[in-house]
C-alpha cells in the first residue's frame, strides 16, 4: 500500500477497486474531469473536490493535499 501522505489522487480510486468512468458516475463528474484531477493538470474546484471526496470517503483536505502533490509531482514521474 501506498503510505497516506504520498498517495495521489487516483490512489484513492484504485484502493476502492473503481475506474475512473465508475468514480466519475459515482461523484457526478465527468471522466475527463477525474482523469485530469488525478494526474494533477488543472485546478481542484471547491464543487469537485467536495463531490470526488465524498465520492472517495476521505476529507476535502486529504483529497486537496493528493492533488498538490499531483500537480508538483517531478516530469516522468508516474501518474
Amino acid at each position: 500500500l501506498v503510505p497516506e501522505d504520498d498517495r495521489y489522487p487516483g490512489d484513492f480510486r484504485v484502493l476502492l477497486g473503481l475506474t475512473q468512468p465508475q468514480l466519475g458516475a459515482k461523484a457526478g463528474l465527468p471522466t475527463q474531469t477525474v482523469s485530469s484531477v488525478e494526474r494533477g493538470v488543472v485546478s481542484l474546484s471547491d464543487a469537485a473536490a467536495q463531490k470526488l471526496s465524498a465520492a472517495l470517503g476521505i476529507s476535502e483536505d486529504e483529497l486537496r493535499a493528493a492533488h498538490e502533490r499531483a500537480r508538483n509531482r517531478p516530469p516522468g514521474a508516474p501518474a
